[in-house]
């Protein structure tokens, strides 16, 4: 059983670091607040990727499911990231429920 819950941290933190890779991507093809907004939440992001790695996450939570699929979903959105998106100040948002949502998920 603790070989799952490991492999459940693995893809719940592998995904929050595809996603804060896609964020830095388009942060480099923005320019100004929205560059600085999207870095932050890079960073935002990194930093949940490691508390990821170090929780004992349980995939068949709820929870959990929540927010893997926020994720899922955020990285849909932006795509490869690696053109500009027309609406940088939605990807924005859609980042920030991610992050908000993990946060709750991983420092509870």
């Amino acid at each position: 059983m603790n070989e799952a819950k490991e492999m459940d941290n693995h893809q719940l933190s592998e995904r929050i670091a595809g996603l804060a890779s896609r964020v830095n991507n388009l942060a480099v093809n923005s320019t100004g607040d929205f560059s600085r907004q999207l870095l932050e939440q890079q960073n935002d992001l990194i930093d949940l990727t490691q508390l990821a790695i170090v929780q004992d996450l349980d995939a068949s939570a709820e929870k959990y499911k929540d927010v893997l699929q926020k994720v899922e979903d955020a990285i849909e959105f932006l795509g490869d990231a690696s053109k500009k998106i027309e609406n940088v100040s939605k990807a924005i948002k859609v980042v920030g429920s991610v992050i908000q949502a993990a946060t709750k998920l991983l420092k509870a």
